[in-house]
């Protein structure tokens, strides 16, 4: 049994999980895109000094050079999945979602530590701890997707499962 039976929320609404699926897939890739344009113009020179970026306390010249790659490699890794699960929902073949379920899990649990860091290591600047407020509101939205992606996934397993009735008493 799914756990959603609809996707909605502020900027996605849909009747159905498929429908809510497809729109999470776009949601997802825009965003990377998004990022990583935003990463790409950190790890050029611009401006990193901003408290509630990833890559604060990050060396320009080392580490968030380090790091900056490795957020572009796992964004890059989500709009592939992305597509795949596109395609999954699409063929009705649940192991193409695992991907992004799986990458999009990830992400989250980045999202979780880093917004205790903020309010573990800045709590007494009100800015940090509103930071991290918000990062906790956008990683439960991030999870309701995660959320629907997986009702679809539920409703392909179940759809995918052989009904078989033993008639035979033992």
């Amino acid at each position: 049994m799914p756990v959603l039976e609809s996707c909605w929320s502020p900027c996605i609404w849909s009747s159905n999980t498929k429908v809510g699926s497809k729109a999470v897939a776009l949601y997802t890739a825009a965003m990377s895109m998004v990022l990583i344009t935003f990463i790409a113009y950190q790890m050029d020179g611009g401006d990193s000094t901003q408290l509630w970026n990833p890559l604060f306390e990050a060396d320009v010249r080392g580490s968030l050079q380090v790091f900056g790659i490795i957020f572009i490699i796992i964004f890059g890794v989500l709009i592939v999945s992305s597509v795949l699960m596109v395609i999954g929902v699409n063929i009705w073949m649940r192991g193409l979602m695992l991907p992004w379920m799986i990458t999009m899990g990830l992400i989250i649990v980045f999202q979780f530590a880093f917004g205790l860091w903020l309010i573990g290591g800045y709590y007494i600047y009100l800015d940090a701890t509103f930071a991290a407020f918000l990062d906790f509101l956008w990683m439960s939205y991030n999870i309701y997707c995660w959320l629907c992606v997986l009702s679809q996934y539920q409703i392909i397993l179940e759809m995918q499962s052989p009904n078989i009735e033993i008639l035979v008493d033992y």
